[in-house]
């Protein structure tokens, strides 16, 4: 779609947070950011990160269209235009690479959401931002978080290496993570009678594949604009937050 494409190998995440946090201040302007002595060590790294994160975004789209186990090296390295050394310049493995895959898709809404709840208001104020943030990503997003919801559970179905042990102790750790932001909202929506009570830990398990859902299903069409997204959005998050509403 035009105005909110689908990730592309070479192309950042978008961050949902955008939607809380608006305009960036205290921004240096362009003239002036051009006039600055370019640090080498800097722009070395600036580089590096921009060839990572495009060797990670040609990942995303090569495991959502292939799965894990069909994807290759090679079809990463299709995916960029690049030969498969470059892949394996950053990543001795495909786990390796699926693994950070996983990882990015995880911090990225986390970090989104976790600024979304941090911006006030009541209970349910923030859970419906929570939510609004947490769709949009998913949607925006998809190839990332169609990994991150195939990965935890490969990790957590099949014996891991021993090299692979930590790392998949640290995705379940931010899965955790993010499920305990959406359980302390609805748990302080229950004090206040926003929510209706309910066995919190079971809901916010229940809830989150509600939220996910739009993974699997969700196609961008051509022309499609953002006031379409947000119609989605709102559809997803009227039906998520009024099973949690008091009645």
């Amino acid at each position: 779609m035009s105005a909110t494409p689908q990730h592309r190998p070479g192309a950042a995440p978008s961050d949902p947070s955008s939607e809380v946090v608006g305009t960036v201040v205290g921004v240096a302007p362009a003239d002036a950011a051009q006039d600055a002595p370019l640090d080498p060590a800097a722009a070395a790294e600036a580089a590096r990160a921009q060839a990572l994160e495009e060797v990670l975004a040609a990942a995303a789209v090569a495991f959502m269209e292939r799965g894990f186990a069909a994807t290759s090296i090679d079809d990463v390295a299709r995916g960029m235009g690049a030969t498969k050394g470059r892949v394996y310049h950053y990543y001795r493995s495909k786990l390796d690479l699926f693994t950070d895959v996983v990882r990015r898709s995880l911090e990225m809404i986390h970090e989104a959401v976790a600024q979304a709840e941090g911006a006030g208001g009541n209970p349910r104020a923030r859970m419906d931002r929570m939510m609004r943030v947490h769709v949009r990503s998913i949607l925006k997003d998809q190839p990332w978080h169609r990994c991150a919801l195939q990965g935890v559970e490969m990790f957590l179905r099949e014996s891991a290496a021993p090299e692979q042990r930590a790392a998949m102790a640290d995705l379940i750790h931010l899965r955790g993570a993010h499920e305990r932001l959406f359980l302390r909202v609805l748990e302080q929506g229950q004090e206040t009678g926003a929510f209706r009570r309910c066995d919190a830990a079971v809901t916010v398990r229940t809830l989150l594949p509600a939220l996910n859902g739009a993974v699997y299903w969700y196609r961008p069409r051509e022309g499609e604009t953002e006031a379409h997204l947000d119609r989605i959005i709102d559809e997803i998050v009227a039906f998520a937050l009024g099973g949690l509403e008091a009645r």
